[in-house]
């Protein structure tokens, strides 16, 4: 394969590489819309969304990968697209229309994800004020059942007849 063959199949792979990217970012802003309906509940599922905090983290590092083998295939091929734009003007647009897409998801989820992030400062905030509930009751119960008792002693008590 010549030269030209191969940095056509580069740029192929590059537009791959951006109808990828924008799939995974479809899918996680599907997965930050969910955790988004978690963190709306009045109580939630602290298992389902440690589940979505995984499944975010692979898609992250998928989208890492895809970056990564899109930067390496355009360093490889950027002197022949600059030096010959016509040849490979509908590739360029192709990615130019997919790299608006991307960056309008990006915004997106960055969006919600900033909701999301307020959220559960909150959710945090309300769990952190039933702990500290739970304690001071737990507390204030210890400190009753000791001072009653120490009230039921036979000198203290109103009702007690030693006559009998």
């Amino acid at each position: 394969m010549d030269n030209q063959g191969q940095d056509r199949v580069y740029v192929t792979m590059m537009v791959d590489s951006l109808k990828k990217k924008e799939k995974v970012l479809n899918r996680l802003l599907s997965i930050t819309e969910k955790q988004r309906d978690l963190l709306k509940e009045e109580k939630m599922d602290a298992d389902a969304f440690d589940g979505l905090l995984m499944e975010k983290e692979r898609a992250i590092v998928e989208l890492n990968e895809l970056d990564g083998g899109f930067d390496g295939l355009f360093k490889l091929v950027k002197k022949q697209i600059e030096s010959d734009r016509e040849q490979y003007r509908e590739e360029i647009q192709q990615m130019q229309q997919l790299i608006a897409v991307l960056s309008e998801l990006d915004v997106s989820i960055r969006s919600l994800e900033s909701q999301n992030n307020e959220r559960f400062k909150k959710f945090l905030g309300r769990e952190k004020d039933m702990i500290r509930n739970y304690h001071i009751n737990n507390r204030t119960a210890t400190t009753y059942y000791q001072n009653m008792a120490n009230v039921h002693r036979k000198e203290n008590s109103y009702f007690f007849n030693e006559k009998k």
